[in-house]
């Protein structure tokens, strides 16, 4: 993972809607990623590639030092909209609210992109907010990965040399 990049990425988590979405959230967030998946299915396999782009984007962080902290996003797509706001606090905490109409998003269960998002925060130990509403599930699910995206691409600028805490770590 390189937080500085162009948004270059190459996935391949076994699941095509789920490698679009991290896709998505790379792009937006200026952040190149290559990861691969093996094993596992459903919620398990979704799980473990949250976890390790949490993980990875946790690693890259580092100290933090320097890091804005926090970002937010609203991201329109044809008739749905999503808003994400994140901080990276080193608390990992998921608010999620919105709901999809169908069970599968191409061949992701769409349950999976709350157990995705949840893992993310986790391994990134940060605190997201998502909100998002509309009719298709595909544009839903895509504009909160941009939102997610979006979000965190203003909260890992480097605007310093502080850590932005009264603690003075996070």
């Amino acid at each position: 993972m390189d937080l500085d990049g162009t948004g270059e990425s190459d996935i391949d988590s076994g699941l095509g809607f789920l490698d679009h979405m991290i896709r998505a959230l790379a792009r937006m967030g200026g952040i190149d990623v290559s990861a691969k998946a093996e094993g596992g299915i459903g919620p398990q396999r979704s799980r473990a590639v949250g976890l390790a782009l949490g993980s990875a984007l946790a690693a890259a962080l580092g100290d933090k030092k320097g890091a804005k902290r926090y970002g937010w996003a609203a991201v329109p797509m044809d008739e749905a909209l999503a808003r994400a706001a994140l901080d990276l606090s080193g608390r990992a905490y998921l608010v999620m609210t919105g709901e999809f109409s169908g069970d599968i998003i191409g061949d992701l269960a769409s349950q999976d992109v709350k157990t995705i998002l949840s893992a993310l925060v986790e391994g990134g130990q940060m605190t997201l907010n998502v909100e998002f509403e509309g009719e298709n599930d595909h544009h839903k699910a895509e504009s909160v990965f941009k939102a997610v995206g979006l979000a965190l691409k203003e909260a890992k600028k480097v605007e310093g040399t502080l850590v932005l805490s009264t603690k003075g770590v996070l």
